[in-house]
């Protein structure tokens, strides 16, 4: 062989040797990556909890179901319905509104899937009372294993959070958040799924 031939095979020997390096080495850290950001995806879930799908019906008839346990205050009915950008708007007593926002909306809510819900009350209409029972029946109808103390301590969380537009946790699939303006008020519960 030739002393050209022999430096072209080992220059094509080290450009093989360092691109199998780099591969490898570009491998490791892309897969120490990965893991790093699977740890803290379930970390997220971990601390933040995770719920099941439900479609809009299926929402409707569980808070319905928590509201007629109660026996005082007014289900979801569908003549009280209203649909406004792309929002299931349900009138339960005078200046109270149960709304539902689907992920996707397709004008079925026997197929579409809860994003979030609310309960939203104008200032001038009734006593907050009514307000925060309504939302306490969303928050049982989102998850029933929410218990009534925790339930109380999220709704004050919210409140109190909501200067910083972040909602309270609750580590069982749902947050909540508060939001006031000048006439109206809303607590939302946001479902978290898989």
């Amino acid at each position: 062989m030739k002393k050209k031939d022999k430096v072209i095979v080992i220059i094509s020997l080290l450009i093989v040797l360092l691109g199998v390096s780099i591969y490898f080495g570009v491998k490791y850290f892309l897969d120490k990556d990965l893991e790093k950001l699977e740890q803290e995806l379930q970390e997220t879930k971990e601390k933040f909890g995770t719920i099941e799908e439900i479609t809009v019906d299926e929402l409707v008839t569980r808070f319905n179901t928590q509201v007629i346990k109660d026996g005082v205050f007014n289900p979801a009915n569908d003549e009280y319905l209203a649909i406004e950008d792309n929002i299931y708007w349900y009138g339960l007593i005078t200046g109270i509104y149960l709304g539902i926002v689907p992920e996707e909306f397709n004008n079925d809510p026997k197929t579409e899937i809860v994003d979030h819900t609310f309960i939203y009350t104008t200032k001038d209409s009734q006593p907050e009372e009514a307000s925060i029972e309504y939302i306490k029946f969303l928050i049982k109808a989102n998850n029933e294993n929410v218990t009534d103390e925790e339930i109380d301590n999220l709704l004050e969380e919210a409140k109190e959070l909501s200067s910083s537009k972040t909602n309270a946790i609750c580590g069982k699939g749902i947050t909540i958040g508060y939001i006031e303006n000048e006439d109206n008020y809303q607590y939302q519960v946001v479902r978290l799924y898989e």
